[in-house]
């Protein structure tokens, strides 16, 4: 692939190197100080650079930096900044991207500072982002991506690309205002491999600009698989060259045909014994029928994706059930979706493994315990989103993870008890840790390992399998400490940090029953392998063609 170094000269020009040591010289190393600050922002006004001069008057060491007020003003008119509209000012990208090498180099701010500035970057825009003056908002957006590129770049690749998605090849003004913006925040992004979104962006240029031999060039070069890429969960069309003209072709996913399955699912009763001298716990079963697609995805491997109905649940516990984290209890609406019968097994891992790379590199064989039919494990969140951009790109079908709301009104399906069995759990259902009970209810042995999807035969009322135990299961959260302030659609929710740790849901072999719950909820942070992970994938129900 072509190195989109053009959107960012990687090493500084002389000119750079002398203009901010001749800033230095006619002022002091403290106006420096504040120009590393001043670096972050995409643009300036005198109130911004005024805000970032008395809200970072210290270094990480609590140490004064002793700048003095008048530097503000120094800097907005000194040779580093340019004024570009009614007490507006810019640097420029190179000189921006040294300023915070610089920075991030130097012992008394570090990466520590700069995400420090991110953040109140992102505090001081907030207002802005709904300003009835569009291009307030717009520059207010602009400022958004940029400190939110230093401390979760993903978040911005996922908003670059769907607004990428949204342009015709016409509007080449957007493309090139969009390109530049990008340039501001081009080293973030290629730090965590969004060198295609880069290339992309680079051949778009050459294209508004009319270069179309480089263009064509550089397109060719992308990881494109059936004339498409994706970028943080958003497929992408590659421009084609064809009859004399430019085009972007429609996206296509491939057509499904859904189809009835019959499943069984099994519900622990308390029952009375003989003479009422105590009681047992029995397995009522019954056979009910649900709506599923297959995703063909190698040779006779496939993705068993249930259809789960509309509709609302109670999320959480209430006090005499769980913890904190699991309160408050409160409605959520969750819109139609399909989720995976069963936990992405070692056999569909290895399908999608070996197809085309999106950003990371994924192993073919990452489980401790082996089987094509037991699930994968040892898999960091990370890689479950490669795995599902991967799939997207294979079958056009925009593949995710589920939200945490998805996922618990999933593994409900309709029921308010502490399992969907019902008031317990037993061994014979699911695979935790069976010597220990739940309450009053039944134990057994451990398996002490990873068992096959669909061994226990014991679905829920959506015909999903193993929700409790067997393998832990990532959903597209961040971690919330509680349920406060949560969102009532069942959306995802997401804090402005790359490192937050990510929800995972179900519980696993390993775990007493009571962690398999169905509102049991932890987090744990996303870049861990652990070998009681694994995740199942959802699709959302209206982006899909049928048959």
């Amino acid at each position: 692939m072509t190195n989109p170094s053009v959107l960012l000269t990687e090493t500084p020009s002389e000119q750079i190197e002398q203009a901010i040591a001749s800033f230095q010289r006619r002022f002091t190393e403290a106006h420096l100080y504040l120009a590393y600050h001043a670096a972050l922002p995409i643009a300036l006004t005198p109130h911004l650079t005024y805000c970032l001069w008395a809200n970072f008057p210290m270094d990480i060491e609590k140490q004064d930096l002793k700048v003095p007020w008048i530097a503000v003003a120094d800097l907005l008119l000194s040779p580093l900044c340019q004024e570009v509209g009614h007490e507006l000012y810019e640097m420029n990208a190179d000189l921006r991207n040294y300023l915070l090498e610089q920075m991030i180099h130097h012992p008394s701010f570090g990466q520590k500072r700069v995400e420090e500035l991110a953040h109140f970057l992102l505090s001081y825009v907030q207002r802005e982002l709904n300003n009835s003056k569009s291009s307030t908002q717009t520059l207010a957006q602009a400022q958004r991506w940029t400190a939110l590129a230093y401390v979760y770049p993903e978040a911005v690749a996922h908003d670059l690309a769907n607004k990428l998605n949204e342009l015709n090849l016409s509007e080449k003004t957007e493309w090139l205002r969009l390109t530049s913006l990008t340039e501001a925040i081009a080293t973030p992004l290629r730090q965590v491999n969004f060198d295609s979104l880069l290339a992309y962006l680079q051949g778009m240029r050459q294209l508004a600009r009319g270069n179309h031999i480089e263009a064509e060039s550089t397109l060719k070069s992308l990881p494109a698989y059936n004339n498409q890429i994706v970028v943080a969960g958003v497929t992408l069309p590659v421009p084609e060259f064809q009859n004399s003209n430019w085009q972007i072709n429609p996206i296509a996913s491939r057509a499904i045909s859904l189809k009835s399955f019959k499943f069984e699912t099994a519900k622990l009763i308390r029952q009375p014994r003989f003479m009422r001298m105590g009681s047992r716990w029995i397995i009522e079963r019954h056979e009910q029928q649900g709506t599923l697609f297959d995703e063909r995805l190698d040779g006779q491997v496939n993705l068993e994706m249930v259809r789960i109905p509309q509709g609302n649940c109670w999320m959480g516990t209430a006090n005499k059930e769980g913890d904190y984290r699991e309160r408050p209890q409160h409605p959520v609406i969750v819109e139609s979706f399909f989720l995976s019968r069963f936990p992405v097994t070692q056999a569909q891992w290895l399908a999608i493994a070996k197809t085309t790379k999106v950003r990371i590199e994924l192993n073919s064989d990452p489980s401790d315990f082996k089987g094509d039919r037991l699930p994968v494990e040892h898999i960091t969140w990370f890689e479950a989103i490669e795995f599902c951009e991967r799939l997207q790109l294979q079958t056009g079908k925009p593949y995710r993870l589920p939200s945490e709301a998805e996922w618990e009104y999933a593994c409900r399906a309709g029921t308010e008890t502490p399992f969907y069995f019902g008031e317990t759990i037993s061994p014979q259902l699911a695979n935790y840790d069976g010597s220990k009970r739940y309450r009053s209810g039944p134990k057994g042995r451990s398996s002490k390992q990873t068992t096959e999807v669909g061994s226990y035969i014991a679905a829920n009322a959506f015909g999903l399998d193993e929700m409790h135990g067997n393998v832990w299961e990532w959903c597209a959260d961040h971690w919330y400490d509680d349920y406060t302030n949560v969102p009532a659609n069942g959306s995802i929710r997401i804090t402005n940090n790359r490192a937050s740790p990510r929800v995972i849901r179900g519980g696993s072999w390993i775990n007493e029953p009571g962690i398999c719950r169905s509102a049991y909820r932890n987090g744990i942070p996303p870049d861990n392998k652990v070998l009681t992970i694994g995740f199942r994938v959802a699709v959302s129900l209206h982006k899909v063609n049928f048959k």
